[in-house]
């Protein structure tokens, strides 16, 4: 039963709106310049770690719309404002957001380092890489890389598939661009 406090208001729709797009936004500024990059006439390696960091950049963001949809406090007005906008963006439970590994990594990033400067001391650990998965053996541990060919990010030896996850934020991303230009409501003309 909802009680009428723990609703979402159409004058609050825009709140929500403009949360999302600044998240949204933010992430299709870092893809822009990835593909600015990957569209250069050859590839430079002095622009590895610009990639690396706009790759995390898009998960941390990624990591900030998932708890939209589903909250770390999932109760009260959290859950159904959680409910609200899964059903206004038609999110399922499968959706590749939903990741709690990528939230995790995110959200507690300093003791992922600590765990995984722990686990790794022996070993090929490397600080970054950026080329294809063709070239990197399975006794390899990478601390951040990008597969050019797999289009996977790769942080304390968790893969991230790019694709699909950009795919995903570029659906939400046109329905919150929609929802924008008719006045910032949620229901579309």
């Amino acid at each position: 039963m909802k009680n009428s406090e723990f609703e979402i208001h159409p004058f609050n729709e825009a709140f929500y709106i403009q949360a999302l797009l600044t998240k949204t936004r933010s992430i299709f500024n870092d893809v822009e310049l990835l593909n600015e990059i990957f569209e250069s006439k050859y590839y430079d390696c002095q622009n590895d770690d610009l990639i690396l960091d706009l790759c995390q950049n898009i998960i941390l963001n990624a990591a900030g719309i998932s708890r939209f949809f589903w909250p770390p406090k999932n109760t009260g007005y959290y859950k159904i404002r959680a409910e609200k906008l899964r059903e206004v963006y038609h999110i399922s439970n499968s959706s590749i957001l939903k990741n709690r590994h990528m939230r995790n990594l995110i959200e507690h990033f300093d003791e992922k380092l600590d765990d995984f400067l722990k686990e790794f001391i022996r070993g090929i650990v490397m600080p970054k890489y950026v080329g294809p998965i063709t070239y990197v053996d399975d006794q390899r541990t990478f601390f951040r890389a990008y597969f050019l060919d797999k289009h996977i990010f790769k942080m304390f030896n968790v893969e991230y598939p790019m694709e699909p996850i950009i795919e995903e934020l570029n659906r939400i991303h046109e329905i919150l661009l929609r929802q924008q230009e008719n006045g910032d409501r949620f229901q579309l003309e």
